[in-house]
């Protein structure tokens, strides 16, 4: 598996035009969108660091040490209404990159952050879930108030359930979607 992509690529390159800065946490992804981002040169002008939260139960000294983000995200969603395991699973990782996003761009005061979290298979825990997804999440912080929110938010979903070739894909769409955000809210193309 090559390190980088032709999106981490465009990525780092829009970055660098708009002088921006990025911070990535992700989870099964394992590390790779901070890699591919790494490996293009000049990324240290944009890139603080991330982390690699994959058990958000144990992973508390990688969020920040912060225990009101960990309590949220280890704090079992509302099921509501007759919500099956794999859709309530499928959520509570839209939330955590929501969050996530929010927290480490606020606290890192990066102009942007990625968070990614999801399943990459081919074992999966809730019942129904066979394919890998990935939640990923785009925050930015606003320069003149320094106000953090999330600008992009989508949820991927493969074919099939083959580990290594999701994570490529989902981190690849964690760059296209971080580089959709960059060229809407700067002027570059």
């Amino acid at each position: 598996m090559s390190l980088t992509s032709a999106s981490f690529r465009r990525l780092v390159s829009a970055l660098k035009q708009a002088k921006l800065t990025t911070t990535v946490v992700e989870s099964c992804c394992g590390g790779l969108i901070q890699s591919s981002i790494m490996s293009c040169p000049g990324s240290s002008a944009v890139f603080w660091g991330g982390t690699v939260s994959y058990n958000t139960r144990k992973a508390r000294p990688l969020l920040l040490n912060d225990d009101k983000l960990h309590a949220d995200l280890t704090r079992p969603l509302d099921s509501g209404n007759a919500e099956s395991e794999e859709s309530l699973y499928v959520r509570s990782k839209i939330e955590h990159t929501r969050k996530v996003a929010l927290e480490y761009c606020a606290q890192m005061k990066t102009d942007y952050a990625i968070a990614e979290s999801g399943a990459t298979g081919p074992t999966f825990r809730p019942d129904g879930l066979d394919k890998g997804f990935a939640a990923i999440a785009v925050a930015k912080r606003d320069k003149d108030s320094g106000e953090v929110s999330v600008i992009k938010q989508d949820v991927v979903r493969s074919p099939h359930n083959n580990r290594e070739t999701n994570m490529r894909l989902f981190a690849d769409a964690a760059a296209n979607l971080a580089l959709e955000a960059v060229q809407e809210h700067s002027n570059i193309s």
